[in-house]
């Protein structure tokens, strides 16, 4: 026994519920059947009559109540009819057969339009909606029902939508226009930004258009620029502190050379001098000096290209020195930063990308600590033979809601303007890079933990000691 094809049969379940019975294609086949009947009983009868050696009768002559030329008037009197209702019944078909197409073509344009990413409407030339898709539900807050053959001026949800202006200056250049507008929803402070892009719907080759006509129809399509517009703005301020970085490194630069010179004569000064007092003042210019340049000092090694170099560097230095050169805002800002050095957490890595892992953790934490505060920075060793670098603060922490996409980029909880949003993902990217990962603890506070492998003879930078020459910071308790 063979087996049924399941998608044969669906297919002829189908055809089977599609299929509804027709009375007047029954009437036609019962009508051509009574026909077809008539015409070979006639032709029978009249080829018997032929064969029997009888003349062609006449109507009179005719045995039984019809003769032959009433038969034949009877015939075609009913073929008459039957090809009537046939051409009748074909002309109805293929109208039906029209309609379905139009019902499907319009039910394919509804899915594609209903579907597709951006708001789109249609407008007739006086600014009402005649078609309303899923998007622009979604995007106006306005169902459908709500809006259908309703002025779009009079859509509240929407403010300040010149679409009059949009709709006259598209029918009279006769191309697409795009303008951009401001967007408020209900239960929301800021507003937004959408662009309307304004096309206006011709009326086909051939077809002019009077002056009591409609001046047609016009399609917008509607797309939320908000989070464009954002990105644009976060672009340009990094951008902007980009060239702050470069310039701020041309003029350290500029000052190492009058600095030195002041050093140097300070230096002199001081092996010439025999006053004690003197002594004391030329060594205060020196310390202040030689702090000046630390600073720039670390500007320089802040604004450097981080490029690819990677060498041996300890974690406590590079904390030390950011913790040094960000001094100024942290005592600004009375906030307690304490440094733990249960090890020096030496690692293999790129030491300007670490020193910018530490100066956004550090920024992000002091501007969690407007009115003061603490933080703590931990390294010691992690499991698995790992160096662990720990952050805490005593600020508010990270919403419950906003853990999942902390570290996604241009994602922030701080207000338009005071953040980007890229400091702690451009962190994990770097922690990734370095063969590492990075996590966001439970408790108080914001606490970020980055575990990263150890450095190990054979890695690379063997022979530059993990304890750098550099200036020594505030040490490594708190600054």
């Amino acid at each position: 026994m063979k087996a049924t094809d399941p998608l044969k049969s669906s297919r002829l379940a189908g055809l089977a519920r599609s299929w509804r019975p027709d009375p007047l294609l029954a009437l036609l086949l019962a009508a051509t059947a009574v026909l077809l009947v008539f015409v070979v009983a006639g032709f029978v009868r009249l080829l018997m009559h032929v064969r029997g050696g009888g003349a062609f009768p006449a109507d009179g002559d005719a045995a039984g109540p019809l003769g032959l030329w009433s038969q034949a008037w009877a015939v075609a009197s009913m073929v008459l009819f039957v090809a009537v209702g046939w051409g009748i019944w074909v002309v109805g078909r293929r109208r039906q057969l029209d309609q379905l197409r139009l019902r499907r073509s319009e039910r394919r344009y509804r899915d594609i339009i209903n579907h597709a990413g951006e708001a789109i409407f249609l407008l007739d030339d006086q600014g009402r909606v005649l078609e309303w898709n899923k998007s622009a539900e979604s995007l106006f807050a306005a169902p459908r029902r709500n809006v259908l053959h309703r002025p779009f001026r009079d859509i509240h949800l929407c403010c300040a939508v010149e679409i009059d202006r949009a709709m006259v200056d598209a029918d009279r250049l006769n191309r697409s226009m795009t303008y951009e507008f401001p967007l408020r929803r209900r239960g929301q402070q800021e507003s937004g930004q959408i662009s309307l892009t304004v096309s206006p719907v011709a009326s086909g080759p051939g077809v002019r258009r009077g002056a009591d006509e409609e001046s047609g129809h016009f399609v917008v399509i509607a797309r939320d620029i908000t989070t464009q517009k954002h990105l644009e703005a976060r672009m340009g301020e990094a951008e902007k502190l980009a060239g702050i970085g470069q310039f701020a490194a041309g003029i350290a630069h500029q000052l190492n050379t009058p600095l030195g010179s002041i050093l140097l004569s300070a230096q002199m000064l001081e092996e010439n001098a025999g006053n004690p007092d003197d002594v004391e003042d030329i060594q205060r210019i020196i310390r202040q000096t030689e702090q000046c340049r630390t600073i720039i000092k670390g500007l320089l090694n802040f604004a450097r290209p981080s490029g690819s170099l990677r060498t041996r560097l300890s974690l406590v230095e590079v904390a030390r020195e950011t913790i040094f050169l960000m001094d100024k805002t942290i005592r600004t800002q009375n906030v307690d930063v304490a440094l733990d050095d249960r090890t020096q957490g030496e690692i293999y890595g790129n030491r300007n990308e670490i020193e910018q892992v530490v100066f956004n953790l550090m920024a992000n934490a002091l501007d969690a600590l407007p009115d003061g505060g603490a933080v703590k920075i931990t390294i010691a060793g992690g499991g698995r033979d790992e160096v662990s670098l720990l952050f805490e603060d005593s600020g508010p922490g990270v919403p419950a809601e906003s853990r999942e996409r902390v570290f996604l980029p241009f994602f922030t909880t701080k207000e338009y303007g005071k953040g980007t949003g890229l400091g702690l993902s451009i962190v994990a990217r770097i922690v990734h890079e370095h063969g590492g990962h990075i996590e966001l603890l439970e408790g108080p506070g914001a606490r970020f933990q980055m575990l990263f492998p150890p450095w190990r003879p054979g890695m690379g930078g063997a022979g530059e000691p993990s304890g750098a020459d550099g200036p020594a910071g505030p040490g490594s308790g708190s600054s």
